[in-house]
């Protein structure tokens, strides 16, 4: 993709979000019966750092299923499993990224802890037998590569050959 049509592209979701968070705004502001104050204004600056949060999350799904079109292809617990786990160490490097470009006000960073409850409330994943240390080494192995371009790639495939220890036993869900 041209740096253009990325710009352009950029700009799009950025201005359909500013659109659709004015208008959100404005109505739960409308539903809560509030006036903005500035107190109320930090609070919610405070809040948004979940929204950049969600779209970055949001934005690998498509983003894995095209540069990994095998994972369709896979059993629902496997998809969920590299998936999910790979969306997580994504949305991680990116969002420390960002923290540092943008300041840590502008992302959330969730910490291991979260990130695991969250594996927790899969279906397909009730079984997994990981802890918050094994989440940080698979984090660290991630990001040691992480400035090669296509690793996410290579790293779907390494996470695909750990399921079987993380979810033994594990059949097609």
């Amino acid at each position: 993709m041209a740096a253009a049509d990325l710009d352009a592209l950029a700009s799009e979701l950025a201005e359909r979000l500013a659109r659709g968070l004015h208008i959100a705004l404005r109505r739960l502001l409308e539903l809560f019966d509030l006036r903005l104050t500035p107190e109320l204004a930090g609070k919610l600056r405070r809040a948004s750092v979940h929204a950049l949060h969600a779209v970055l999350h949001e934005l690998v799904h498509p983003l894995a299923q095209e540069a990994l079109p095998w994972l369709r292809q896979l059993p629902g617990t496997d998809r969920v499993f590299v998936e999910e786990l790979l969306a997580r160490m994504v949305e991680r490097a990116i969002s420390l990224e960002l923290g540092e470009l943008l300041g840590p006000e502008a992302v959330l960073v969730e910490s291991f802890e979260e990130q695991l409850a969250e594996l927790g409330g899969y279906e397909q994943l009730k079984g997994l037998k990981m802890d918050v240390e094994d989440l940080r080494l698979l984090f660290s192995a991630f990001l040691a590569q992480a400035d090669r371009p296509g690793w996410a790639r290579d790293f779907a495939k390494y996470l695909l050959e750990l399921k079987g220890r993380f979810l033994p036993g594990e059949g097609e869900r």
